[in-house]
């Protein structure tokens, strides 16, 4: 492994704590240079500058679609090869039917970038 493990580790987890706890400043003390959050429903790239803004509207939209303003997360993995940590895991918005994966990248500036995406389920018995 290339660069700093624990480094990485330890800005990995001060950005989840912050995302976790809508917590934009936190978050955004782990983020490198450069950092940019991808949602597949918005046009461009989120930049450090917009995140706040962005982070904290989640609790909005969430019960604008019948959830409680929560979510939770579930079958993460992560791997540190090559000089990054790569996580990926699923996500749910809580009381909703709304979930997706995330994959985060994290150098040894922090972290680079969080990309989501999202899955709708089909009804079987449509298909």
């Amino acid at each position: 492994m290339s660069g700093d493990t624990q480094k990485r580790t330890a800005f990995l987890r001060e950005y989840l704590a912050g995302v976790q706890s809508m917590d934009p400043e936190r978050a955004m003390r782990a983020a490198a240079p450069g950092y940019l959050w991808y949602d597949g429903l918005v046009a461009e790239p989120i930049t450090k500058d917009r995140f706040a803004n962005y982070l904290l509207g989640w609790e909005e939209r969430m019960k604008a679609i019948g959830g409680t303003g929560r979510y939770e997360v579930s079958d993460e993995l992560s791997a540190d090869q090559d000089g990054h940590i790569l996580r990926w895991a699923w996500w749910r918005f809580v009381g909703t039917d709304v979930g997706g994966s995330a994959l985060l990248k994290v150098g040894d500036e922090g972290v680079i970038y969080e990309k989501i995406a999202y899955f709708k389920p089909v009804d079987p018995a449509k298909v």
